[in-house]
């Protein structure tokens, strides 16, 4: 009678054994089982985070700092993208390796979502902010108080460079710039009077025709696109004497530019003290030529002086000349 209680408090220790365990089992999966985003650039992959914070692991395809034609596709993305469930691209030429990614995960259950158009200006930042909030809420939860609150940093960014920009006559200040920087910085305010494509594959006379433009509209800032090229509009810039900018066409290629507000921040303030620092130098050139003016012509009125005390000394030491001879002359006589 005993061996038959004791036998049966021990099946109820292995059922309350097997019952906690699946019961912890459950909670730790439902902790460390997180849904997984890849997005192929930061341009969307700073929002997702910016909306899920840490409740989501979130994947950048790109690094920031990169062009993303030049992705190098890896092992671990391929990995990576087999368990996501949301894949977030912006249908742009540099993703051109995307198809051949999927194919390579083949995960059949993947939602691919597109987030296309413009996206580094004050409306592409807010409109990209709303597609990527309403794609995410239609499959998990999303916060529409933290929507509000990022639609309103790019207005106050938007504030700002609309204020500075009246400071700073934005419209009259010409400018030549990396093609794909030409709709940021005119939403700014400035006036593009010139474009080039990447320098690989620009021509000779495409060169010469921008040095040309840069002198002849007096232009003040040539404008880089670190993703590009850093080298080339420094090169424009120094032969044509106009103030040489970079912007970043990602968040986070640069520190404290890792949302979209940041960034569009970041490049307005390069453009504003560009053309404050340009204006600066223009000034002490401009002075320093006047000084030389000035020096050049002091330098013709003293040789001048100096021309004229010597022909006067000349003349008169001729005129002695010839009074001492007349003079020798009657004494002669």
């Amino acid at each position: 009678m005993k061996n038959r209680k004791l036998l049966a408090y021990c099946q109820i220790l292995v059922l309350l054994s097997l019952l906690i365990l699946s019961t912890t089992a459950f909670k730790v999966n439902a902790i460390t089982e997180r849904s997984v985003i890849v997005c192929t650039t930061s341009a969307i992959g700073s929002i997702v985070e910016q909306l899920l914070g840490d409740t989501t692991d979130v994947l950048v395809l790109v690094h920031p700092g990169l062009c993303p034609a030049d992705f190098d596709l890896k092992p671990g993305y391929v990995e990576a993208v087999s368990k996501a469930q949301i894949l977030f691209k912006q249908n742009i030429q540099g993703e051109f390796w995307l198809e051949d990614l999927l194919a390579a995960a083949g995960q059949p259950d993947l939602i691919v979502v597109a987030i296309s158009g413009i996206y580094n200006t004050p409306e592409g930042a807010k409109n990209y902010i709303r597609g990527v909030a309403g794609n995410l809420s239609e499959i998990m939860g999303v916060d529409d108080l933290k929507v509000s609150q990022m639609l309103s940093e790019v207005d106050e960014v938007s504030k700002f460079m609309e204020s500075q920009a009246g400071v700073l006559d934005a419209p009259n200040v010409n400018v030549i710039c990396m093609s794909w920087l030409q709709t940021f910085i005119e939403s700014v305010g400035f006036n593009v009077v010139a474009t080039y494509n990447p320098p690989e594959t620009l021509s000779a006379g495409d060169i010469n025709n921008l040095l040309e433009t840069a002198k002849s509209e007096n232009v003040e800032l040539v404008v880089d696109n670190l993703q590009i090229d850093t080298d080339f509009g420094a090169s424009i810039a120094n032969q044509a004497g106009a103030e040489h900018v970079v912007l970043t066409n990602f968040p986070g290629a640069i520190p404290n530019t890792e949302t979209l507000a940041e960034m569009l921040q970041y490049n307005s303030e390069q453009l504003f003290n560009g053309t404050i620092l340009w204006r600066s130098t223009s000034t002490l050139r401009t002075e320093r030529t006047d000084l030389q003016n000035q020096l050049t012509v002091f330098q013709i009125i003293a040789s001048l002086a100096i021309i004229v005390a010597l022909a006067e000394a000349v003349l008169l030491y001729s005129k002695k000349q010839t009074v001492t001879a007349k003079n020798e002359q009657q004494r002669v006589l």
